[in-house]
């Protein structure tokens, strides 16, 4: 994101909030109203929706015309900072995080902005004290009583050092065609970038399609103590197109068809295209629990670079794609379970792999102040169209407390845990490392506008 693109951004987040804030005695316009027959405004429901939600109980439902922020300072230890397989270097760091975050909600419109910059102050390895960037922008409109249109984007640069510990709360891309997250890698800078806009239409009471499409970029830094371009992880990009059809039965169940298409390319000159057409199904259980699941048929066609001519060679795959989610979220207990198998960018590596990643997290507010968390997941990633290198295996834990002091001050304990099979074809990547931190924070919450 470039100065001038972000500036702009802030300028129209300024004239929409100056826009809703006039007139506040005014009433809904009638000739926008009547033109609904039908007063239910649908969503779009997993796993077409551009835009998820993260895990809360159901007594932390979010506010809307709020501001809020925070501040939390936290020392934590890693024991093995460079991801290293053989020489683990321990150290303690620093971490300071404010955030600042704008929640606003009309008649027709809505916007979510969060800013939150971080530093991190190391002990021993000081010459590696990074900052970090987390920017996320949700907006949302009602072209017509029938369309909605919203746009979102997600910013980043950041290392992994913490990446539990950074793990956002904000709204995150859709679960199709999302950046490739599950590889522990050294540490190094990344910057990664993801936007989207989706188009839906309503033509029926049950019934809608849409439209999206999305844009990332994940670019990554030298590796420390390495020079040269053949110890660097690979920049990737990615387009991504869908379409789909949803029709609503019996108040709660959903079928439907959609249609993707997604284009990653590599810095190495490596390109492959993604095709998949997948039946879904999503129900809503009352208010708190939510199940999906999605499967079909998946093709990608890769195009090698041949150094010698100036011409390609491709070669194309049939996969089977899909995955499933079930959330529930209680007053006093949530939990979310997930798996998706697509093809995805490398994550770092040189060329497209077959991405199979599961997910848990649970929550429990075990007292009005504490709050326990737990959470873990398992990775695998296959070269497309490679039976020499073998599969790459990532497991992740983390748990810790939540203590809330008073009404703005708190505290947190975490412990994370990362390994990585060893792959001798790429022993850079290969990690196992322990994490534990503790933070204070202090938060606020003011209201805004009407």
């Amino acid at each position: 994101m470039t100065r001038h693109s972000f500036t702009l951004l802030m300028l129209i987040c300024v004239s929409l909030t100056a826009i809703g804030q006039t007139s506040p005695g005014a009433s809904p316009q009638p000739a926008f109203g009547s033109e609904l027959p039908y007063t239910e405004v649908l969503t779009p429901p997993l796993p077409v929706a551009g835009v998820r939600t993260p895990l809360r109980l159901s007594s932390e439902s979010p506010r809307s015309n709020v501001i809020s922020g925070s501040i939390a300072v936290s020392a934590a230890y890693d024991d093995n900072m460079l991801a290293s397989p053989t020489h683990r270097v321990g150290d303690f760091s620093y971490l300071v995080f404010p955030s600042l975050e704008i929640v606003q909600t009309r008649e027709r419109w809505s916007w979510d902005f969060g800013y939150s910059p971080g530093f991190t102050f190391n002990q021993r390895l000081n010459e590696r004290n990074q900052s970090a960037h987390d920017l996320h922008f949700l907006f949302g409109y009602r072209l017509s009583p029938h369309v909605n249109l919203q746009l979102h984007d997600n910013f980043n640069k950041t290392t992994n050092l913490f990446s539990d510990f950074l793990s956002s709360s904000n709204p995150q891309p859709g679960l199709v065609g999302q950046p490739n997250t599950s590889l522990v890698v050294p540490l190094s800078n990344r910057t990664g970038n993801t936007s989207g806009l989706d188009l839906t239409y309503q033509f029926g009471i049950d019934s809608m399609v849409g439209a999206s499409g999305r844009y990332y970029f994940v670019n990554y830094g030298q590796l420390p103590g390495t020079s040269g371009p053949n110890y660097s992880l690979i920049d990737s990009r990615s387009w991504n197109a869908e379409g789909f059809y949803a029709h609503r039965f019996a108040h709660r169940h959903w079928l439907g068809v959609s249609y993707n298409f997604q284009r990653l390319n590599f810095d190495q000159g490596y390109r492959t295209d993604v095709q998949r057409t997948f039946l879904f199904y999503s129900v809503d259980v009352g208010a708190r629990m939510n199940f999906s699941l999605w499967a079909g048929p998946e093709r990608s066609t890769t195009f090698l670079p041949v150094l010698s001519i100036a011409s390609q060679v491709s070669a194309a795959h049939w996969h089977g794609a899909g995955g499933m989610s079930w959330t529930w979220q209680g007053p006093r207990n949530g939990f979310g379970v997930g798996y998706t198998r697509q093809t995805s960018d490398g994550g770092g590596l040189a060329q497209a792999v077959i991405m199979q990643q599961a997910t848990a997290e649970y929550r429990r507010r075990m007292t009005q102040r504490w709050t326990a968390i737990l959470g873990g997941s398992y990775a695998k990633n296959n070269f497309v169209g490679s039976t020499l290198v073998p599969a790459l295996r990532t497991w992740t834990g983390n748990a810790g407390f939540d203590f809330q002091l008073t009404d703005h001050w708190g505290t947190s304990l975490r412990y994370a845990r990362n390994q990585q099979e060893y792959v001798d074809a790429i022993p850079s990547l290969s990690a196992n490392r322990n994490r534990a931190w503790v933070s204070v924070s202090y938060s606020f919450s003011r209201p805004l506008g009407r």
